[in-house]
């Protein structure tokens, strides 16, 4: 992350998740969490590219999924669909065979929220 300059971080059970000061999102650690497309390990932070094309300005990050809002208070969810992520899937739904969500999705069943900037949490 040379270079970078990280405004916010997040811990969570096993998983980090740093926020730049440009919207970025990095994560590193293992687990479910990740948000780096079916990689379940790694020691050094890496960019969350799924969200490259937005700017995320707050986060959550539990045991075994996150959240990140946008300026534009869109929500994006990622991690185990028992977590519930608000995608409209589910680990109990006998069609789905779905058990994690690998990158950030738009959760698109809430409307955008509004996110205070620059206040801590």
């Amino acid at each position: 992350l040379e270079g970078v300059r990280i405004v916010r971080a997040y811990a969570g059970d096993g998983t980090s998740l740093l926020l730049d000061a440009d919207g970025g999102v990095h994560t590193c650690g293992t687990g479910a969490a990740l948000g780096l497309g079916g990689v379940t390990a790694v020691d050094v932070p890496m960019r969350v590219t799924a969200l490259s094309g937005v700017r995320v300005v707050s986060a959550a990050l539990c045991a075994n999924h996150a959240l990140a809002v946008t300026s534009e208070g869109h929500a994006y969810s990622w991690g185990q669909v028992s977590a519930g992520l608000g995608l409209g899937r589910s680990s109990l739904d006998a069609e789905s065979e779905l058990e994690r969500v690998d990158v950030p999705q738009r959760v698109h069943s809430v409307p955008p929220l509004r996110v205070p900037v620059g206040r801590p949490c």
